[in-house]
């Protein structure tokens, strides 16, 4: 067995930055393009562009998890040294996406049908292109992720995450160009796949370019099964996750109509970005509780985990508190006009997320230790139970009875999964109550005050909104980090500092942190 590579493993807070790369490059390209986006497609065409974007994320399910899989068995192999394992890992992958991409292009055509059933469009080839360029997104999406995956496996958080965040933008701003030589709907999916296989050629060169080449191996057959076996359990959690972001809008367009799936497509662009913002470090949460697991057993994991889980709580939860704090004067800043639909979206679902961000390292244990199927099936019990309870809500209350029905069950979910997820492995409710109760504390103290400045002001327009939304950001951030600061829940920049300058790498590649 080949010795393990240490020199090329960059560290967890290195890892955690990067994984900050992609996230911030795809929100701030939507944030900026989305106004001009809705402008030129109007909020119906928009809205049906979301539904069909919503559904074709259903297709990566299909992928049989090899995505999530990538990350956790690069990793464990990597850290023990196996390199014919760890090239199989990216085998199996290979052979998967491979499979995927042919059923996926072999079927679409038999349901374009029910697609334009969905939409109301009365055209069953516009339709059909939509659903064509949405699915090539997402194949597209798969691959370039899959690949930065293994890469990040094995150590190379930085390239990787580069690579996704060139893909992420030119997306955005492959649609942005389709719609400026002509602002129809055909022209800005197929901008937005054009984009996206950009996107994927720069991961792959970026990725060539940093390891000299993208190994793949010939997987034994056991390894495929046993990689197969952990994607399909993760992939519940997939479906789980597609059920909490996506389900909501196409409940609403068949429910409400297009409109609707487009005012929930704009409050949750939000909510998503904070939420991905707020969860960033579980990337690099789950790589380093592998690799402590691998190390030192589970008790290894068990004497971080009531510092990881209250530092990740105080870390995760700013970004979605600070959204819903601002988002009284953040939405008619960003949209230009108040959209009183849009914020309700974005306030009732803060909760949900903030609470379910704080629950990250639980999920990375699990995930660590190879027991996904847990998380997944958790998951999405959890998830079709709020899409289940949206749909009378619906029908009785249109789409208020939806937001509230995802908005409320999250909270509720979250608190009962974190419950019985850590009775899995003999973790006790009170060690997570007791590390998340503080940066919550300090979260709420900075809210009202934030919140408060939005009711008062109550802008309607850019103009009227500019002010009121920098003087609540300053406010909320200014009473959460000193108050996280001077508690210890925050990471202080000094020691960060000074851990970097404690790292080291000698000659012989073996590295030393502090």
């Amino acid at each position: 067995m080949a010795p393990v590579n240490t020199r090329q493993v960059q560290p967890l807070k290195v890892g955690a930055i990067a994984q900050m790369l992609p996230l911030f490059a795809g929100f701030a390209a939507n944030l900026l393009a989305t106004p001009y986006i809705v402008t030129k497609l109007g909020l119906h065409d928009f809205g049906i562009w979301s539904i069909v974007a919503a559904i074709a994320q259903y297709a990566a399910l299909s992928d049989l998890g090899v995505s999530r899989a990538a990350n956790r068995y690069t990793a464990l192999f990597h850290a023990r040294g196996d390199v014919r394992n760890e090239r199989g890992v990216a085998g199996v992958c290979a052979l998967a996406l491979a499979g995927l991409i042919c059923l996926l292009y072999a079927i679409l055509p038999f349901i374009s049908g029910m697609m334009d059933r969905i939409l109301r469009t009365g055209d069953r080839g516009l339709a059909t292109s939509l659903l064509f360029a949405a699915v090539t997104m997402v194949v597209c999406g798969l691959v370039a992720k899959t690949l930065a995956a293994i890469s990040i496996g094995r150590g190379r958080q930085v390239p990787a995450n580069i690579g996704v965040a060139i893909l992420v933008v030119a997306q955005v701003i492959g649609g942005v160009i389709a719609l400026v030589q002509s602002p129809t709907l055909p022209n800005f999916a197929w901008g937005s796949a054009a984009g996206t296989g950009i996107g994927l050629a720069a991961v792959v060169t970026i990725i060539v370019f940093d390891e000299g080449r993208i190994p793949v191996g010939r997987p034994s057959t056991a390894l495929a099964r046993e990689v197969l076996a952990y994607g399909m359990k993760g992939q519940i959690q997939g479906g789980g996750e597609i059920l909490w972001f996506q389900s909501g809008k196409v409940i609403a367009g068949v429910i409400v109509g297009p409109t609707a799936a487009g005012v929930i497509e704009l409050g949750m662009r939000l909510v998503k970005g904070a939420q991905s913002f707020g969860s960033a470090a579980s990337v690099a949460l789950t790589t380093h509780l592998t690799r402590s697991y691998a190390a030192g057993g589970m008790a290894a994991i068990l004497a971080e985990y009531p510092r990881l889980t209250r530092r990740n709580a105080a870390v995760a939860i700013f970004p979605p508190l600070l959204l819903g704090a601002t988002a009284l004067s953040a939405v008619p800043l960003w949209l230009g006009e108040r959209h009183g639909a849009v914020i309700l979206v974005v306030m009732t679902a803060v909760p949900g997320i903030a609470v379910s961000v704080s629950t990250g390292v639980c999920a990375a244990t699990l995930l660590s230790i190879g027991r996904s199927g847990l998380v997944g099936v958790a998951v999405i019990i959890s998830a079709a139970v709020s899409a289940i309870l949206s749909i009378p809500l619906g029908y009785a209350f249109g789409l208020e009875g939806i937001v509230v029905a995802f908005g409320d069950w999250m909270i509720a979910t979250n608190l009962l999964l974190v419950a019985f997820l850590q009775s899995r492995v003999q973790i006790s409710m009170k060690t997570y109550l007791h590390a998340i109760a503080g940066p919550f504390a300090i979260g709420l103290c900075a809210t009202v005050p934030a919140v408060t400045i939005g009711l008062i002001a109550s802008p309607h327009d850019r103009s009227s909104a500019l002010v009121p939304f920098l003087l609540s950001s300053l406010i909320f951030a200014a009473v959460y980090t000193s108050l996280g600061w001077r508690l210890g829940y925050l990471p202080r920049l000094t020691a960060a500092k000074r851990a970097a300058g404690t790292a080291t790498v000698d000659e012989k590649g073996k590295e030393s942190m502090s």
